[in-house]
C-alpha cells in the first residue's frame, strides 16, 4: 500500500498543476454529499462507478495518483478520474477498485478533495452514518481514522486521512470498502 506522506505529495502536486489550490471552500459543491452520493449511498460499486463515468466523460486521473490513492492492495480492478472540471475549480478525484482480501471479493471508493473544511467533513461522516471509530494511525503531518459503519445492504469500512491540524481549507482523503455485491 503506498504511504500516505507519497499520497499527499501526489495530492499537493495534482492541487498545484490544475493550479486552483486558492478556490475558497464556501464556493465547492458539497464534498460529504459527493461522497456519499458516490460511494456510501448503496456501497462502492464498480460497474455503476465506471458507467457513470463513461457517460459523463470523465477524464481520467494518473495512474500513479490512481494507484495511490486506493486503499486496497493488489486491486485486480482500478479506476480513477478527475472530477475537477465537473465542480467549481477545487481539485477532487474519485477512485474505484475491486480487490480479494483473503476469501472475499471487495470493492472500494475513495475521493480526494483539495479546500475542504476537514473537521466538518469528519463530523458529517460520523453523525450521518453512524460511524463507530475503530482505530487511528499517525503519520508526518497526517492523521489516518478508521470507522466501521453499516447500512441495511451490507458493512463497510471507512478510512478518512486528514491533516493533523486543520484549517479549514485541508486536503481530505476518505475511502470505503466493502464485501462486493453480486446482482443476481
Amino acid at each position: 500500500m503506498a504511504s500516505k506522506h507519497r499520497i499527499t505529495d501526489r495530492l499537493s502536486t495534482a492541487i498545484l498543476l490544475t493550479g486552483l489550490a486558492g478556490v475558497a471552500a464556501a464556493d465547492q459543491p458539497d464534498p460529504f454529499g459527493q461522497f456519499s452520493e458516490r460511494c456510501l449511498g448503496r456501497g462502492p460499486d464498480f460497474q455503476r462507478t465506471v458507467a457513470a463515468a463513461k457517460d459523463r466523460d470523465w477524464p481520467a486521473l494518473a495512474t500513479d495518483m490512481t494507484t495511490s490513492l486506493t486503499p486496497v492492495e493488489n486491486p485486480v480492478a482500478l479506476e480513477g478520474w478527475n472530477l475537477t472540471a465537473e465542480g467549481d475549480g477545487s481539485f477532487e478525484a474519485l477512485v474505484v477498485a475491486r480487490a480479494a482480501v483473503g476469501d472475499s471479493k471487495v470493492e472500494s471508493c475513495t475521493m480526494a478533495y483539495a479546500e475542504v473544511d476537514a473537521a466538518a467533513f469528519e463530523r458529517r461522516l460520523v453523525d450521518e452514518t453512524r460511524a463507530k471509530a475503530s482505530g487511528t494511525k499517525n503519520g508526518q503531518g497526517r492523521i489516518r481514522k478508521f470507522f466501521e459503519a453499516s447500512s441495511s445492504e451490507r458493512r463497510q469500512a471507512i478510512t478518512l486521512d486528514l491533516p493533523l491540524y486543520p484549517n479549514g481549507h485541508d486536503e481530505v482523503i476518505v475511502s470505503v470498502v466493502s464485501e462486493q455485491q453480486v446482482e443476481n
